[in-house]
């Protein structure tokens, strides 16, 4: 009797510990679902700069098959007389020369020193730019136009052919009015326009130097250096297609100005060029993009019309 009731409790034994044994594996904790990670924000990838000047002087130059981004002397006397704050004159001649006169309302600034008063340009008004002859400032509004200074114009040939020549206009100002006094009312608007501001500001100085200069070249010095080589200089006429036809300059390529976008990425780098126009201004708006992205571009002084054939009295070809 003794030895069932100890069999019996063994079997009771044997019972409860397979039963907590299987209990507990039952009872595990469940395994708690896997945390979903952050997304990792991508740093955006840095911006070229030299794809940046590429893309703005490509979006130029269709522009200017609408406007030449050129305002006579007339246009400007009339804004003046009809409000003298409708529009900012920036003057780019030689401290002497503006103090001993300039149109009234004008400011002034050396060439080499616009990339220093960009701030200072109004977006909300027209700005016109005046030089010599209309050339300087052609490459002066190409810069800032480039830059997103949408609303400068150059003056038509300038103070001394355009206003006081052309037009006959006098001088009434005398005296210095620094566009460096002018208020703070323009920075950048993004990345991009910061790329193009950096590049105008760079720009700008190089035109004081001796080595640089204003890199307008006389038709009887181009002549001569094509006469000796046709390679030392790659020439390129942006007058109508019409024009080129019924004359240009030997060894010159035609590309329409609104087209000129197209030539960017085939242009020489190993020897000058030379654009040309029919007065230069034109041209100078080219030269100075062409600058910008760092090529050695010349305009034609006072361009094939002008200066070629009327002053220079230079031959021009049909074939």
């Amino acid at each position: 009797m003794k030895k069932n009731l100890r069999l019996l409790l063994l079997v009771l034994l044997i019972g409860l510990m397979i039963f907590s044994v299987v209990g507990c594996g039952k009872s595990t904790t469940p395994t708690p679902p896997p945390v979903a990670e952050e997304p990792v924000a991508e740093e955006p990838e840095a911006l070229d700069p030299q794809q940046v000047l590429l893309d703005a002087a490509k979006a130029y130059f269709p522009k200017v098959a609408d406007s030449n981004n050129i305002i006579p002397s007339e246009d400007v006397k009339d804004m003046l007389e009809s409000n003298p704050d409708s529009v900012l004159i920036i003057d780019i001649r030689s401290a002497e020369d503006f103090e001993a006169g300039h149109i009234p309302g004008a400011v002034h600034s050396p060439w080499a020193n616009v990339g220093e008063i960009m701030d200072r340009i109004p977006r909300n008004k027209p700005v016109v730019v005046a030089c010599y002859s209309g050339q300087t400032a052609g490459q002066t509004i190409g810069a800032l136009r480039a830059a997103g200074f949408d609303n400068v114009k150059s003056l038509f040939y300038g103070i001394k052919l355009g206003w006081t020549g052309k037009s006959g206009f006098e001088l009434e100002g005398t005296g210095m009015v620094a566009a460096a006094d002018l208020p703070v009312v323009s920075a950048p608007t993004s990345e991009e326009e910061e790329i193009l501001w950096q590049a105008a500001k760079d720009y700008f100085p190089k035109v004081a130097t001796s080595a640089e200069g204003n890199k307008i070249i006389p038709g009887a010095d181009l002549y001569a250096a094509l006469q000796d080589n046709p390679s030392s200089f790659h020439v390129i006429d942006i007058r109508s297609a019409e024009h080129f036809a019924e004359g240009h300059i030997e060894h010159s390529v035609h590309s329409p100005w609104s087209k000129f976008g197209d030539l960017l990425e085939g242009l020489p780098t190993n020897r000058p060029i030379v654009v040309a126009c029919y007065s230069g201004q034109t041209a100078g708006q080219t030269v100075g993009i062409l600058r910008m992205m760092g090529y050695d571009a010349y305009s034609l002084f006072y361009g094939v019309r002008d200066g070629y054939v009327a002053k220079d009295n230079l031959p021009l070809v049909t074939n």
